[in-house]
């Protein structure tokens, strides 16, 4: 892939929407930055140019291998919340994201058929809810900080950037775990409990894990119409359910963080 306008476009669309979910969250609070968080607003654009690019059935190769590594995603909640609390942000970020390596690897070629990739992610998603500290109270609306947002920026873009460029030659297995690597995740996280502290961590994870429930729904929808429905119509139906079930599970479990 050569870099054209229409790839700058590209790379340019992700970081944007990032930047927009950032200022929501500033308004709405620590659960809905972990929804926002959760929610594939940087690999569901990818994923979408990876349909564009190299058609319909590798980008259900993609989401399937996506879904499968959610579950990579809520050890790495797990190994943060927990490893976190005790040594720190940085500590915490670095047993997150060996939690996340070490179980996507494991799991993503697990999970070739998309039933079975939303089983993983369904299990790992349950185990995390379970699992995860709970808030004891209300704590005050993130500012994030000009450093964080930036650092959301830059790594959207980098990751943007290496899986259109390298998707070929990663193949739909590696692209999909990158595609579920938690940059969000991994930026959010650190400057919340190091700001705000250990009750706005947990309203931020478990708003995590609603995000997750409509990135996995999203990447499910993909997986399974992709090729059936074609790119369009695929993706605009993915969005919807995604949306839905971030309403449907919010509401759900609201009465029980």
């Amino acid at each position: 892939m050569t870099l054209t306008p229409l790839v700058v476009a590209k790379l340019a669309l992700v970081p944007a929407v990032v930047w927009l979910a950032s200022l929501a969250a500033r308004r709405w609070g620590h659960a809905v930055s972990g929804y926002l968080g959760g929610f594939p607003m940087i690999g569901g654009p990818i994923t979408l140019y990876l349909a564009i690019d190299f058609g319909p059935a590798f980008a259900a190769q993609v989401a399937t291998a996506t879904l499968a590594a959610v579950a990579g995603q809520a050890g790495h909640m797990l190994g943060f919340a927990y490893v976190g609390r005790v040594g720190g942000p940085v500590a915490g970020l670095v047993c997150g994201l060996a939690f996340y390596v070490a179980i996507a690897l494991v799991v993503a070629p697990m999970g070739t058929a998309p039933a079975a990739a939303l089983a993983l992610a369904a299990t790992g998603l349950a185990v995390a809810w379970r699992l995860l500290p709970r808030p004891r109270g209300t704590v005050s609306l993130p500012a994030i900080p000009p450093l964080e947002l930036w650092l959301r920026l830059a790594a959207a873009l980098v990751l943007a950037a290496v899986i259109l460029f390298g998707a070929e030659s990663f193949g739909p297995v590696m692209s999909g775990v990158l595609l579920s690597l938690p940059i969000t995740g991994a930026i959010m996280p650190p400057f919340t409990l190091a700001l705000y502290g250990r009750d706005a961590l947990a309203w931020l994870q478990r708003g995590f894990i609603t995000g997750l429930a409509g990135f996995s729904t999203f990447f499910f929808v993909v997986a399974t119409t992709a090729e059936a429905l074609g790119t369009g119509v695929s993706f605009v139906a993915a969005t919807a359910c995604g949306a839905l079930a971030v309403s449907a599970y919010s509401r759900l479990t609201r009465l029980r963080v």
